[in-house]
């Protein structure tokens, strides 16, 4: 004996001439339920629209801290001054969420539960950058950072 699918053995029997009026309602039962949870379904504000978008003003302290000036790396030593002139080597990020690494790297940033720095390449390469107090380091070797380096917040 064949085993039958879930619906006939919820539904009723697949022999022909038997329980025709018993699938035709099981079968109306499924699209009335399905047509129910897509009313419901579509009935539900959308997840953008029900999440307000929390509005940060770009003149937050928090904000500002990282946007008015470079970060330059000052582990190894490599021209630190230079680096907050020029963007040689050091962290640039913008009150509208983008950063520039050494004036070539670009992607986006936010400030993470933490106050770290969580950055996403154009590539799609994350990584974050562990802020404190004045100095800024990666969580993580990639490939144009190492741990070891260490960023400082430039003068203004």
């Amino acid at each position: 004996m064949t085993a039958l699918p879930a619906h006939s053995r919820v539904c009723g029997s697949k022999r022909p001439g038997r329980g025709h009026a018993r699938r035709a309602l099981c079968s109306f039962g499924t699209y009335l339920v399905a047509a129910l949870t897509l009313s419901a379904a579509l009935s539900l504000p959308p997840l953008a629209r029900s999440q307000e978008r929390m509005q940060i003003d770009p003149n937050a302290d928090f904000i500002r801290r990282f946007t008015t000036v470079r970060w330059s790396m000052i582990v190894p030593d490599k021209d630190y001054e230079g680096g907050c002139v020029v963007g040689f080597l050091a962290f640039a990020f913008s009150p509208t969420g983008y950063f520039t690494y050494n004036n070539r790297i670009r992607g986006s940033w936010r400030v993470d539960e933490l106050g770290n720095l969580k950055l996403r390449t154009r590539d799609g390469l994350q990584f974050t950058m562990l802020v404190d107090g004045q100095t800024m380091r990666p969580s993580r070797t990639i490939e144009f950072l190492t741990r070891a380096m260490i960023f400082e917040r430039c003068p203004e």
